[in-house]
């Protein structure tokens, strides 16, 4: 059971385009459940439900004057990577949807910090086109604002047997960094090298956003 990951590189440099390398891949099971969901079951020959999300993203990366080089390849039923440059993430993120307002992404010379709460969820939204689909908000914390751990994955054992909860528990969202200058200060992850700093998350927490997701990285 591979569970769900999602993972996300970004390589900053002091005299170079920036890079980012992501990769995605969820449990068949889940998105079946989804499927059945839907009112729109995709038939032989259609596009599948991951595949339209994917392709969505990539479109919205290669339009947004913030990147270039963007690059997508299906490894394999619903497990995807990826590569873009960039030169100004905070940009990207507001030119992905959340707006010139966002408040999930503060760049500045030398740091970066990310906060996510329900207060600012609805900027993420745009930014991530699968969290729109009306299947998934089910599962999502609009739906789950105040449902304890054990009760939500009761909930995921009703709605997708037995084998849900414990691919939910298995689930962890990655993000690495690594910093053209030796890491001052950070908080919420764990510094890996001088210059590379890991912030990794349990599904779960994305999931009931009971508590503000947030990490800061300097250099």
């Amino acid at each position: 059971m591979t569970s769900c990951t999602v993972t996300e590189q970004l390589a900053f440099h002091p005299a170079a385009a920036n890079e980012s390398a992501f990769s995605f891949s969820v449990e068949d099971f889940f998105i079946a459940v989804l499927e059945d969901f839907s009112e729109f079951i995709p038939k032989e020959g259609e596009t599948e439900l991951m595949d339209t999300a994917i392709d969505d993203f990539a479109r919205a990366l290669t339009a947004s004057p913030a990147t270039d080089n963007v690059s997508l390849e299906k490894l394999s039923d619903n497990a995807y990577e990826g590569t873009f440059l960039f030169d100004d993430l905070s940009q990207l993120i507001s030119d992905l949807g959340a707006g010139n307002d966002q408040t999930l992404l503060t760049m500045q010379e030398n740091s970066m910090q990310f906060f996510l709460s329900m207060e600012n969820y609805d900027q993420l939204v745009p930014v991530i086109p699968f969290l729109a689909d009306e299947n998934f908000e089910a599962f999502g914390p609009v739906y789950n604002q105040g449902l304890s751990e054990a009760d939500y994955l009761e909930m995921i054992s009703f709605m997708l047997g037995e084998e849900g909860p414990p691919a939910i528990k298995k689930s962890f969202i990655t993000l690495k960094v690594r910093t053209p200058q030796p890491i001052t200060a950070f908080s919420g992850g764990r510094k890996l090298s001088d210059t590379e700093y890991e912030f990794s998350f349990p599904l779960i927490d994305f999931l009931l956003l009971a508590e503000p997701i947030t990490f800061s990285v300097s250099w």
